[in-house]
Parts: C-alpha cells; sequence; structure tokens
C-alpha cells in the first residue's frame, strides 16, 4: 500500500484491531502467546500529530498510550499516562512501513516494525535488545474489524 505522506499513514492505522501476538525469547524461556484488542484514534488537531491507543483483554481496559509525533526531528513521544514520558526515533517510507526505535530505562531498546499487508491486515515486529544482544523478539498480526454495510 501506497501512502503520500505520514500523516496519512498514521491514520490509515486508526480503526479497532483484533491483535495476536507470539513472543519467543532467547534465553530458552517458553515462547507465550496473547490476544488483545486495540482500538486505535487520532489525536486532537490542536495537539498535533498522533495516535491513541487502547488496549484490550478479554473485554476488559488494560493499557492506554499516546505517541505523539514531530515530523521536523523523525522523533516520538511515548505517554502511558504514568507521568513519565518518553522519546524516540521512527522512520517510515511511501510503501507503509513505519519503523520505531525507543531506549527504556532498564537499558533495553525497543524496535518495532509496522507495515500494511492489505488494507484491514497489520503486520508488526518488536526486537528488545540489551547491551548483550537481542534479548526477544514478536511477531504480531492485527486485523481491523469492519462493520457490516
Amino acid at each position: 500500500m501506497e501512502f503520500p505522506s505520514f500523516p496519512q499513514l498514521l491514520e490509515h492505522h486508526w480503526g479497532t484491531w483484533v491483535c495476536q501476538r507470539t513472543r519467543f525469547y532467547l534465553d530458552g524461556t517458553p515462547a507465550n502467546h496473547g490476544k488483545a484488542q486495540l482500538q486505535i484514534t487520532g489525536l486532537a488537531p490542536a495537539s498535533g500529530l498522533g495516535m491513541v491507543f487502547t488496549w484490550s483483554e478479554n473485554n476488559r481496559p488494560v493499557a492506554v498510550t499516546t505517541l505523539t509525533f514531530d515530523p521536523d526531528a523523525q522523533q516520538f513521544r511515548q505517554d502511558n499516562g504514568t507521568g513519565a514520558s518518553r522519546t524516540g526515533y521512527y522512520t517510515w517510507n511511501p510503501a507503509g512501513v513505519m519503523e520505531l526505535t525507543l531506549a527504556l530505562a532498564s537499558g533495553q531498546s525497543v524496535t518495532e516494525r509496522l507495515w500494511f499487508a492489505s488494507a484491514n491486515l497489520r503486520l508488526r515486529t518488536v526486537l528488545v535488545r540489551r547491551d548483550q544482544g537481542l534479548e526477544s523478539v514478536a511477531f504480531y498480526s492485527d486485523i481491523r474489524r469492519v462493520a457490516a454495510p
């Protein structure tokens, strides 16, 4: 899918998604699997360019995270409501691939790559690294819920 502008790419993420995850640990810990519902909305225009993510599992809210993007610096700010926001970096291309990189206080680095296989199928990979190397990898497939006509 092609997106001529970054705001168009962000808008394509909006909606309700059913997410399935498999995470693999490189230290021998057994893989884990999960399922969630994700609601993605845009920020109010006065708040800037960004998205709000609301996760639910078993029909119960789990977390809310806001990402605000600064296109001039290719940075984003992540705020999960705890009062401590983090700043990361992002890249994107018109083919619809976005990559987010965030350094955590724990010393870990998280890189998430997102792309669309089709209009209503979003794929994601997440790599978690420490100084010693790769710690875990995860693969997500997200299917957009589409209302019946």
